[in-house]
């Protein structure tokens, strides 16, 4: 008799979760127009190029009570990448490094993160471009947190993670007249992104 005691316990959390238990998760909602993914790449060795890709679609969720992300997933619009250069945004879309035309976006999920104090984390998570999806792995920081116009908690984050373009497809290996690697295999990617709650479990203070 305990033991089905214990089964039917067992069975009613599974079918009826604890409402409180649900609640513990918080999901925030994005500002894009105040969030972007920015990268750099070394170009002859000897400079950065810099570029900005907007980001299309972002989700974030923290427990309840905290802004440390217990999920981050992010689309970006490849295709809409820019350097402030056509001919140089021309190169980057065709197939030899994004080929947009077949893979418009790059894609994160998260899989695990870690609090390492109030305002730094770390994240583990796939990172997905041109079809081919890896494991990455970088630090968050929480760059502050404000009162919203709107009421509510508004939060901001920022990190910054390393990839080597070849591992995703992007193997262009042309040299200059002199015979300099034209860009760079190793690319920065940061990120930065706003985002609001109304749950007053989250304090802007």
């Amino acid at each position: 008799m305990k033991q089905r005691s214990i089964l039917c316990a067992v069975l009613a959390l599974i079918v009826f979760p604890d409402p409180g238990r649900a609640a513990q998760t918080l999901i925030w909602s994005p500002d894009l127009i105040h969030s972007r993914a920015e990268f750099t790449v070394s170009h002859l060795v000897v400079s950065k190029v810099w570029g900005h890709i907007p980001i299309q679609a972002m989700s974030l969720a923290t427990p309840a009570g905290s802004v440390i992300p217990s999920a981050i997933n992010a689309t970006l619009n490849v295709a809409r990448e820019d350097t402030d250069n056509h001919e140089r945004d021309a190169d980057l879309r065709s197939a030899t490094y994004f080929d947009v035309e077949h893979y418009p976006t790059m894609n994160f999920r998260s899989t695990k993160i870690v609090a390492k104090g109030p305002d730094d984390f770390d994240v583990a998570g796939l990172l997905t471009i041109k079809n081919v999806t890896k494991p990455v792995e970088f630090s968050g920081h929480v760059e502050g947190k404000v009162p919203d116009e709107g009421g509510g908690t508004r939060v901001g984050y920022s990190g910054e993670l390393h990839v080597d373009r070849r591992d995703f497809g992007i193997v262009d290996h042309r040299l200059s007249a002199v015979g300099v690697l034209l860009v760079g295999y190793d690319v920065a990617i940061r990120l930065t992104a706003e985002a609001v709650s109304q749950d007053p479990s989250v304090s802007a203070k």
